[in-house]
């Protein structure tokens, strides 16, 4: 698929990696629809951004812990450029939740509604309509850590493990017009508090964070491609031999 004039739902795409793949697909002359939550005047900036580069834009709040607003996401989306080519579903959100904490329950519904059931619904009504346009492109952003747990995380490697397991349902589901792939991403970018920027690094081959550019090149060959489905893409430094 040739990104230029496409039309793109990328969710989470106010900050960090999502702002990111926003814009550089902005530069391949895609327009682009914005969605964020809380943070408004970041999505503003990168809305603004993204048009001075030619191409369209629409902004697009949605809290995705709540089922009604990812389907108003999905329907908006679809009304504001008349269709969508490519949903990147890319909202997430990282913290620790120890094994034994009371709380756990509680945090894997929230990890599961965002990491799951939103871009379940997001591509079950963009997909269907995809489907009849006998064009389209799922990315779903996972991680490694379902290939290679870790402790104090449980919740959030559940959650994207289910995401793998859906994007390879959703592979059949929706084949053969729309392929449906994941990307799994490892120390990309470092979170905002983390003190020890070296840590992570030391269990990973390469040695480095990778930057929001690895992540890009991994999602745009799955837009591009015209055969691959069902696959997940490891961008992780070589995390998951160690």
């Amino acid at each position: 698929m040739d990104i230029k004039n496409k039309n793109l739902l990328i969710t989470g795409s106010s900050k960090r990696i999502g702002k990111f793949l926003a814009l550089k697909f902005a530069e391949e002359g895609a327009n682009i629809v914005v969605h964020y939550n809380s943070s408004k005047d970041e999505a503003l900036k990168v809305c603004e951004s993204i048009k001075s580069k030619g191409v369209k834009c629409k902004l697009l709040k949605a809290n995705l812990e709540d089922e009604e607003e990812a389907k108003k996401l999905a329907y908006q989306a679809l009304e504001a450029f008349g269709s969508i080519d490519v949903l990147i579903n890319n909202a997430s959100i990282y913290y620790s939740t120890p094994l034994f904490d009371e709380k756990n329950e509680i945090d894997l519904d929230k990890f599961y509604k965002i990491h799951v059931k939103a871009p379940f619904i997001l591509s079950k009504i963009i997909g269907k309509h995809m489907y009849e346009n006998k064009q389209g492109r799922i990315v779903n952003i996972a991680d490694y850590s379902p290939l290679r747990p870790y402790r104090n995380f449980t919740p959030y490697i559940i959650s994207k493990g289910a995401l793998l397991t859906l994007t390879r349902a959703l592979a059949k589901e929706l084949s053969p017009h729309v392929l449906v792939n994941a990307v799994l991403p490892g120390p990309i970018i470092p979170p905002d508090d983390l003190e020890d920027l070296e840590k992570p690094l030391k269990k990973t081959l390469l040695k480095k964070w990778a930057g929001e550019i690895e992540i890009y090149k991994a999602v745009k060959y799955l837009v591009e491609t015209d055969f691959t489905t069902g696959a997940f893409i490891p961008v992780e430094g070589g995390r998951l031999l160690c």
